[in-house]
């Protein structure tokens, strides 16, 4: 009697193809992280009120907001493991044009936690560094 059994076409021959990123998109990689319900709410109400899309949205909270920092043993040592890859590059030719974008980045952020723990407000985003 139950000779034939319901698949969904996702189910029958595997998943389907992908498409092939026919856009080339530079933004290829997908970052997850877990919130409670409430925190949910929360940001889609934000998302909501800012009027950009969740993608942009995010992007621009993470790259451009201020964030607080409390040091502890693992936020220092990520400083320390950081300064030591920029310290590298700049012995080698005793200039900042060899730092990578990651490496500039870094350096900008640390040097922007260091002047809100000894009280200076200086902005590192629109300088050269």
């Amino acid at each position: 009697m139950q000779d034939k059994i319901y698949r969904r076409n996702t189910q029958s021959g595997g998943a389907p193809k992908k498409k092939k990123d026919e856009k080339a998109r530079k933004r290829n990689t997908i970052m997850n992280f877990r919130v409670s319900p409430t925190e949910k709410s929360l940001i889609d109400k934000r998302i909501t009120l800012s009027g950009l899309s969740k993608s942009q949205f995010f992007i621009q909270s993470c790259m451009y907001q201020t964030i607080f920092v409390k040091g502890n043993i693992r936020t220092f040592d990520a400083i320390k493991a950081s300064l030591a890859d920029i310290k590298d590059v700049i012995m080698e030719d005793r200039t900042l044009e060899n730092l990578t974008l990651e490496q500039m980045e870094s350096l900008r952020l640390i040097l922007e936690l260091l002047n809100k723990i000894y009280g200076k407000d200086e902005d590192y985003g629109n300088k050269n560094i």
